[in-house]
């Protein structure tokens, strides 16, 4: 559980660094929140693929062009601190987002037999 007394930057750079990590198979110890995100790869999918995990957490919309006005974590993580709440950034698990969405499929899944993958919203599936 995140410390309630760690400034909001903090914790939005501590999660920024982690799904960065995530997004882009890096080690979470060598992002430098001060170095430019393309430094490390980032390209336009995954900055938008970020910005709606984001929007997920924080049930806010976001610019889709956050990384690229605000092209740092440090950046990133003051502009949303100070113009969002936050919060749900530090209440999060450890988990990337995509591996709870993962889970949240695989037991939508297990659940319910008769459908199977995206061929049932095409008409295609039993």
């Amino acid at each position: 559980m995140p410390n309630s007394s760690m400034p909001n930057q903090t914790i939005v750079e501590n999660w920024l660094k982690t799904q960065l990590a995530d997004q882009l198979s890096l080690d979470a110890d060598s992002i430098n929140v001060s170095e430019p995100l393309t430094r490390y790869g980032l390209d336009s999918i995954d900055a938008v693929t970020m910005v709606g995990d984001i929007e997920d957490v924080i049930d806010e919309e976001l610019p889709s062009t956050l990384f690229w006005d605000y092209p740092t974590i440090a950046k990133s993580a003051q502009f949303l601190a100070d113009n969002y709440d936050v919060s749900a950034l530090g209440n999060t698990t450890s988990e990337p987002v995509e591996e709870l969405e993962d889970t949240a499929v695989a037991t939508t899944t297990s659940t319910n037999t008769k459908s199977r993958g995206w061929g049932v919203l095409f008409g295609r599936g039993a």
